[in-house]
C-alpha cells in the first residue's frame, strides 16, 4: 500500500495498523435496520436542527457525482444525501446509514480520523487506510457545541478524481454554520455576542452568557479567542475576559448594542474587538449586575416547564376548542391525553396545563417513551438502587416517576412503550407507589400524568401492542390537537412566529412576499408547527432587507410544492359571470349580448374562448 506522504495522515495509518484494520472485519461493522431505528431516535433533536442545511447541501450536490454525510462521535453515519447514482456506487464499500466509520474500524478516512484529531481534514484516494475506498475523496470537519464538545462530523465525499482543495473550506465553513446555529437556537435565557476584529474581516467569534452574565456557551472562535473550556463556562463572569462589558449588556433592546471592547492580559492593537448583541432571549426585567455572584454552574437540559397559555397562539376555531379543553382540564388533577401529529405543539400544551394548575410550583418532568432504548426505560422511569446493575452509581438514582413527587409527569409518545413496561405503569398508577431497580421498599408518590401520542392508540389497543387496561386510566381527559394544514390562522401563525425571529435575531421587521404567503397557505406542512417554524428562521436567514420570498424557503419545500395558478382577479370574475349571464338569457347570441353589455362582439368572442378553456 502507498502510505501518505503528510505527516499528519502517517499518525493516522499508525494508529490503523496498531488497531489491526482489515476490510473483512470493516465490511460486517453496519447496526441491523432496528437498531440503527433505535440508534437514530437517540440524535432526532440534533438531527432535526440541522436537517435545513442537510437538504440544501444534498441539493446543492446531487447532480455532482457526491453527497453530504453526517457522523456521531463514533463513527455512524446518522445520514447520508446528495447524488442517487453515487449513492447507489458507494453502497458497496458500506458509506450508507447505520454503517461505522470510525478510524478503529476503517481506518483512515477524513470522518474518523477527524473524530480522533477534532480538526478539519481531507483524505483522498490512496490516502485512505483500505483499498477499498481508494475511489473516494473525503473532506470533513468536525461540529462542537457550545460547551465546546465534539458533537457529529460532516463530511463530503465524491470520486477522488473529482476532489479540489476548495472542499475542504466550504464543508469546515458549513460545519461552522451548523454550531452558530446550534448556539444561538438554544432554548436557554442568553445574550449572544458577536465579536470580530477591527484591523481584519475573520469568522466572528460568538459568546453565550446567562442573566448573570456569567459564560455559557460559545462557537470554535469564541472557544479559541477567549480560551472557553469546562473550567470557565459556567462559572467565568464574561467581565473578567472583556474589558467595559457592563453597559453592552445593560442597553435596552432596540438601542445600538455595539461597542469597542478590550480582551484582557493581551496587549496590541489586536486585542481591540468590535462587539455587538446578535441575540437576547432575556427576560425583558433581567440586568445583569456586574458583582453579580455565580453560585452554581448551569444544569444543561433543565426540565422546568418553559411556555404557558399565554405563550400559545391560535385564531382557528377546532384548535383553540382544544386549548380551552386544556384550561378547564388543567385546574383539576385529572389524568390527560394529548393527540396530535408530530410538531403540532403537544410538548408545548402539557407545560402550559402543568402551569396552570395547582402545582405549577412543582416538578415538570418529561419523558420520551420512544427515545429511550428499552434496556435503559425501566431505569429512566423507577430509578435504581447502588449496586443494581454494572455501572449503577454507588449512590442509586431516583427515577423519573420520583422526580416528578408533587408536580407533572409527561410521557410523551407514549404507544411506543414496551408492553412490559406498561404492566409496570399500571401497577403505579393503580396505587402510586413505585420500587427502584434492584429495591424492596416501594416509595410513595403523588404525580399528575400527561401523556402525547402521534398515533391512535385506541387501534393500538386492539392490535394487541397496547394494554386496553392502561389505556383507560390513561385516557382522562382527551384533548385532539389539529394539524398545521387544517388551521385556517396559518398565514397569522407564520407572521407571529416572524415577529418572535426577528427579537432572536436582533434585525428590523421582516415580512413575506405575495408568493412566500401563498405557499404558506397552500403546502401541506407535514412536520406542522415545528416545520413552519424552522423554514421560516432559514427564509429569514437567506432573505435581503428582510423581505422572505419564496426562494428563500428550503430546497426540500419548494421540490414538492406546486404553487398554484394566479388566481382570476375579482373584477374579471364579476365581468366573466355578467357576459355568462346575459349569454344565457340571449340563448347565445353573441351579438344581442354584445349590444346589451356595451362592448364589442370580438371581446365577447374572446371572453367566451377564454371561459371555455383549450378544446
Amino acid at each position: 500500500m502507498l502510505e501518505p506522504t503528510s505527516v499528519f495522515l502517517q499518525k493516522s495509518w499508525e494508529r490503523s495498523r496498531m488497531n489491526g484494520v482489515n476490510a473483512l472485519t470493516a465490511k460486517d461493522a453496519i447496526l441491523e435496520h432496528s437498531q440503527f431505528k433505535q440508534y437514530r431516535e437517540q440524535k432526532e433533536e440534533f438531527m432535526r436542527e440541522i436537517s435545513p442545511t442537510m437538504e440544501h447541501l444534498a441539493y446543492w450536490l446531487k447532480s455532482s457525482y457526491s453527497i453530504v454525510i453526517i457522523c456521531d462521535t463514533s463513527g455512524y453515519i446518522l445520514e447520508s444525501k446528495g447524488d442517487p447514482s453515487f449513492l447507489k456506487d458507494t453502497e458497496k464499500i458500506q458509506v450508507h446509514q447505520g454503517a461505522c466509520w470510525s478510524e478503529q474500524v476503517r481506518g483512515t478516512n477524513s470522518a474518523g480520523t477527524v473524530i480522533v484529531e477534532k480538526k478539519p481534514l481531507a483524505v483522498v484516494g490512496k490516502e485512505h487506510y483500505l483499498e477499498a475506498n481508494h475511489m473516494l475523496y473525503c473532506a470533513a470537519s468536525p461540529i462542537f457545541d457550545p460547551y465546546g464538545e465534539l458533537l457529529a462530523v460532516l463530511d463530503f465525499s465524491g470520486l477522488s478524481e473529482k476532489y479540489h482543495p476548495s472542499m475542504l473550506g466550504m464543508v469546515d465553513a458549513m460545519a461552522r454554520k451548523i454550531e452558530d446555529w446550534l448556539l444561538i437556537h438554544r432554548p436557554e435565557r442568553q445574550v449572544v455576542l458577536s465579536l470580530s476584529p477591527q484591523l481584519h474581516g475573520a469568522h466572528r467569534a460568538l459568546v453565550a452568557v446567562n442573566s448573570d452574565g456569567v459564560v455559557i456557551g460559545g462557537n470554535r472562535e469564541a472557544q479559541m479567542l477567549l480560551h472557553l473550556d469546562k473550567h470557565v463556562l459556567g462559572t467565568t463572569l464574561l467581565s473578567e475576559l472583556l474589558t467595559d462589558i457592563e453597559p453592552l449588556l445593560h442597553r435596552p433592546t432596540g438601542a445600538v448594542r455595539s461597542d469597542t471592547l478590550v480582551l484582557r492580559n493581551i496587549e496590541s492593537e489586536e486585542s481591540k474587538w468590535h462587539a455587538s448583541v446578535l441575540l437576547d432571549t432575556r427576560p425583558p426585567q433581567t440586568a445583569w449586575s456586574a458583582g453579580s455572584k455565580v453560585k452554581q454552574k448551569p444544569i444543561r437540559g433543565n426540565a422546568s416547564a418553559l411556555y404557558s397559555f399565554h405563550d400559545i397562539y391560535g385564531n382557528d376555531e377546532p384548535f383553540l376548542t382544544a386549548i380551552r379543553l386544556a384550561k378547564r382540564a388543567a385546574i383539576t388533577d385529572y389524568t390527560i391525553m394529548l393527540s396530535g401529529e408530530s410538531g403540532t405543539g403537544k410538548d408545548i400544551v402539557s407545560q402550559a396545563v402543568h402551569l396552570a394548575s395547582p402545582r405549577a410550583n412543582k416538578p415538570f418532568v418529561a419523558i420520551n417513551c420512544g427515545a429511550i432504548p428499552k434496556s435503559l426505560l425501566e431505569s429512566e422511569l423507577f430509578g435504581y438502587e447502588a449496586g443494581a446493575f454494572t455501572g449503577a452509581k454507588q449512590s442509586g438514582q431516583p427515577g423519573k416517576i420520583e422526580q416528578a413527587h408533587q408536580g407533572t409527569l409527561f410521557l410523551d409518545e407514549i404507544a411506543e412503550m414496551p408492553l412490559e413496561m406498561q404492566v409496570a405503569l399500571l401497577r403505579v398508577l393503580q396505587d402510586f407507589t413505585v420500587t427502584r431497580i434492584g429495591g424492596t421498599r416501594p416509595t410513595h408518590v403523588d404525580v399528575r400524568i400527561i401523556t402525547a401520542t402521534h398515533t391512535d392508540l385506541w387501534k393500538k389497543v386492539q392490535e394487541g401492542s397496547f394494554r386496553a387496561d392502561l389505556f383507560y386510566r390513561l385516557q382522562g381527559v382527551h384533548i385532539i390537537l389539529p394539524p398545521l394544514r387544517e388551521r385556517a390562522d396559518r398565514l397569522q401563525l407564520a407572521r407571529l412566529l416572524l415577529a418572535g425571529i426577528e427579537t432572536e435575531l436582533n434585525q428590523g421587521p421582516l415580512s413575506l412576499s405575495a408568493a412566500a404567503e401563498q405557499l404558506i397557505e397552500n403546502y401541506p406542512w407535514p412536520g406542522n408547527v415545528r416545520q413552519l417554524s424552522a423554514a421560516l428562521r432559514e427564509a429569514a436567514f437567506l432573505s435581503e432587507n428582510g423581505r422572505l420570498d419564496i426562494s428563500c424557503f428550503p430546497p426540500y419545500i419548494l421540490s414538492s410544492y406546486h404553487q398554484p395558478q394566479k388566481v382570476t382577479s375579482e373584477l374579471e370574475k364579476l365581468e366573466n359571470d355578467a357576459i355568462v349571464e346575459v349569454l344565457l338569457k340571449t340563448g347565445g347570441n353573441v351579438s344581442q349580448t354584445a349590444r346589451l353589455l356595451g362592448i364589442g362582439r370580438s371581446t365577447v368572442y374572446r371572453k367566451i374562448k377564454k371561459l371555455s378553456g383549450p378544446m
